[in-house]
């Protein structure tokens, strides 16, 4: 009997992986990137960053971590009403800057693409998270994927006065994103609300869109012990957690009153804050301010798993997000989540089923309310702190996320009638 040949094992994908920063950088993006590569990486995919700054700094220094937060703020609070004014009094100069600043970030990318070209290096597909800036005036005939967790109708719709611009500003973010979309085989985003603003308002082909949800950022260490159900929280002890970079947007200020609300109640409950403190966090006696902590710091990142493991609750009364982690983050704490209706966050966390979700319009006597629920309840908790977890494990993993995009790079490779 003939022996039947052997076979070898099929060479890695290569995957040319587009980041504004280096991909060891795990502040950027919320760490999207650098986590998203490292996901891949696990499963056989063979990464060549594409780096559109490759000198940035991957590990800011004080002084230049308080410069960029210092431009932000700048930004952030410079008078919309002049801000706009500005971009609109030259909507055709406002719109030719920003289209030169995008062309010359596309062809840095190019650049490097076509220097790994020249030296033999083969790229199978491109690929990257939030990377329709560079993909604008990227030429090449290799295959492009895309992933992202907004599309810029969502942020204008979901995060109020992010953008701080005039309308030729804004409408031409537009008209990049619509343009780098155009171009892709298929594109992934973190949650199908998302999905559907890449249909509707992008008119991405809905065969080519696909949903491949985001996972934690800070998770349980390996020995770390997580019990399901979670011991839920009682009268006596109501232990609370915030993680809000933006304390506005996140309305840390809600929280706070809520804790308070449930003070006066005769619960004892306290709310830990992980980011900036507000002038009513740094008075309540309700409130614990942690401070900001940064990923990429190996104490910070100690001291949010054991905030993690020690709360009942994390509550995120944001008035805009396109996904949410900070739920998933507690989710595999098998503790569940309080949160708005906005944006993503009603993917993130099933009412009544990984944890409670309600409307964005509700004030804090009833997020003290739905907090209280728990405690009258805890049946109910430990059904939610079981689903979380379960859920968490099996769909909100980096993993689960890189099966998910492999196999859309994949298929988008093989099956050239998508693009």
């Amino acid at each position: 009997m003939a022996q039947s040949a052997t076979t070898s094992p099929p060479p890695p994908l290569r995957l040319g992986y587009i980041s504004f920063k280096p991909l060891s950088d795990i502040n950027h993006l919320s760490g999207m990137p650098h986590r998203g590569a490292k996901a891949l990486s696990s499963i056989g995919v063979e990464i060549i960053p594409l780096c559109e700054r490759p000198d940035a700094n991957t590990t800011p220094a004080l002084r230049i971590r308080a410069t960029n937060r210092l431009k932000r703020e700048y930004h952030k609070h410079l008078p919309t009403a002049f801000q706009q004014r500005l971009d609109n009094a030259r909507p055709e100069f406002t719109r030719e800057k920003l289209l030169k600043t995008i062309t010359e970030r596309s062809n840095r990318i190019q650049l490097q693409i076509e220097d790994l070209q020249s030296a033999g290096t083969t790229i199978d597909a491109i690929f990257g998270c939030c990377i329709s800036s560079p993909l604008y005036a990227l030429k090449t005939d290799i295959p492009i994927f895309y992933f992202s967790d907004a599309t810029s109708y969502f942020i204008r719709d979901t995060y109020p006065g992010l953008y701080n611009r005039g309308d030729a500003y804004v409408n031409t973010l537009h008209e990049i994103e619509e343009e780098s979309l155009q171009r892709v085989r298929a594109a992934a985003f973190a949650c199908p609300a998302v999905r559907e603003s890449a249909i509707n308002d992008l008119y991405v082909p809905r065969t080519r869109a696909h949903v491949a949800p985001l996972a934690a950022h800070v998770t349980p260490p390996p020995d770390a012990k997580i019990t399901t159900p979670a011991a839920p929280p009682t009268r006596n002890d109501c232990q609370l957690l915030i993680i809000a970079s933006n304390p506005v947007r996140k309305r840390v200020d809600l929280a706070v009153e809520a804790a308070g609300i449930l003070r006066d109640r005769g619960i004892n409950a306290t709310l830990h804050i992980i980011g900036p403190a507000t002038k009513l966090s740094k008075a309540h006696p309700a409130a614990i301010n942690h401070g900001r902590f940064w990923l990429s710091d190996p104490n910070h990142r100690k001291a949010q798993q054991k905030l993690l493991q020690s709360s009942h609750i994390q509550l995120l009364p944001s008035t805009g997000e396109a996904f949410g982690i900070a739920p998933v983050e507690s989710a595999h704490y098998a503790r569940p989540s309080i949160v708005t209706n906005a944006g993503g966050l009603p993917f993130v966390v099933v009412d009544d089923q990984t944890g409670t979700v309600l409307p964005t319009e509700d004030g804090p006597e009833r997020w003290a309310d739905a907090i209280e629920a728990y405690i009258d309840d805890h049946a109910r908790y430990r059904r939610h702190s079981v689903a979380c977890h379960q859920r968490a494990n099996t769909e909100l993993t980096w993993d689960a996320w890189a099966k998910t995009i492999l196999k859309m790079i994949t298929n988008g490779i093989n099956n050239t009638s998508t693009t």
